[in-house]
């Protein structure tokens, strides 16, 4: 939850949870364009009053719970102001709690992904997701190697590569009801980074 709303009323909060939950429900069962304002309210059992009081109509409900719920994304997967090239991971079993804390977000919020990413969701979605673990990433290599002359492929080939895996396995996770524990994908996500797919099948390849 953002700073913002861990500072309203908890019955505001409340109310703000009801609307949410009712939206994403219905966004489930009919998709956005044949949802109403009438629909939400009646779903979350307030009045039309209450909603207006909060947001603007549907399109400005969307873009907030989108908004806020990319803005955790991204506070989960980004790394500290003072992070160094030295407290990378080292251990390939020990996975970093940035990918940990984004395995979590994604589990306490899996209702919101699932719905959003799926028929009835928001196209778009996927595609931010995308940009904020690549500018992550591409932020991350910077760190490990600022000179590009002694990266021996393009970084952005590099980065472009890692980011579809990272992306790929996430929505894996989501597709198959998040059978293994968040702290489990983010030490297997960071297994294939560190060692490639490849590594996987010696003896196969």
């Amino acid at each position: 939850m953002s700073n913002k709303n861990a500072q309203l009323d908890p019955r505001v909060k409340r109310t703000l949870h009801l609307i949410k939950d009712a939206f994403i429900s219905l966004m489930d069962k009919k998709g956005f364009d044949h949802i109403t304002v009438r629909d939400i309210t009646e779903c979350a059992e307030i009045n039309r009053a209450t909603f207006y009081l909060h947001y603007h109509d549907k399109h400005d409900l969307l873009q907030k719970i989108v908004d806020e719920e990319m803005h955790e994304f991204l506070t989960a997967f980004q790394l500290p102001p003072e992070f160094e090239v030295n407290d990378f991971v080292k251990d390939t079993d020990t996975p970093p709690d940035s990918f940990i804390r984004q395995f979590e977000h994604i589990s306490a919020h899996s209702q919101f992904y699932r719905v959003m990413l799926g028929p009835n969701g928001l196209p778009g979605l996927s595609i931010r997701m995308e940009n904020i673990i690549r500018d992550s990433l591409y932020h991350r290599s910077i760190i490990a190697q600022p000179n590009d002359n002694q990266v021996t492929m393009p970084r952005d080939i590099i980065v472009r590569y890692v980011t579809s895996a990272h992306l790929g396995i996430i929505m894996y996770w989501l597709e198959n009801d998040m059978q293994y524990s968040p702290k489990y994908m983010a030490t297997q996500l960071i297994r294939l980074h560190e060692l490639g797919s490849t590594y996987f099948f010696k003896g196969h390849i």
